[in-house]
């Protein structure tokens, strides 16, 4: 169920991304602040804990850090890069359900942190123990896991 999710959330981004994504200069030229407030349309909804931490701004300085991040190949390859970036790091996010408005999907970039930290990444057999008295789980869209 989860892997159908991430294959609509990308089916998604790609036709709204793909609809006018431009040849050369940045990210910003494969994906507009309207395409990333309409992809994300619920992230600064009062029910979401991470409500005005992702904007189109930090978004785009942060793909800036990346040169070769959504502006090199075809317009094709530019489009899909940024849509998969986009769908696998909303899904990570989400805080949306099946029964959410406009589905699960407009409600990616919902949390800083993972809602389930019952386990943490932390390996004491392999010498990769946790520092005495921490915990460590996903943070941010760009989820830790094993």
């Amino acid at each position: 169920m989860r892997s159908l999710w991430a294959v609509a959330l990308l089916a998604s981004c790609l036709a709204i991304l793909g609809a006018s994504a431009q040849q050369g200069g940045d990210v910003s030229s494969v994906v507009s602040r309207d395409q990333f407030n309409q992809l994300l349309k619920h992230r600064n909804d009062p029910a979401c804990p991470a409500r005005g931490f992702y904007t189109y701004d930090a978004f785009i300085a942060a793909a800036r850090s990346f040169p070769g991040f959504g502006t090199t190949g075809t317009r094709d390859t530019r489009y899909r890069e940024v849509a998969a970036f986009l769908a696998q790091t909303s899904h990570e996010t989400t805080g949306g359900s099946s029964d959410a408005p406009d589905g699960p999907y407009a409600w990616g970039y919902c949390f800083v942190e993972e809602r389930d930290r019952s386990s943490d990444y932390c390996d004491r057999r392999s010498g990769w123990p946790c520092a005495p008295g921490r915990k460590y789980y996903g943070r941010g869209p760009i989820q830790i896991s094993q």
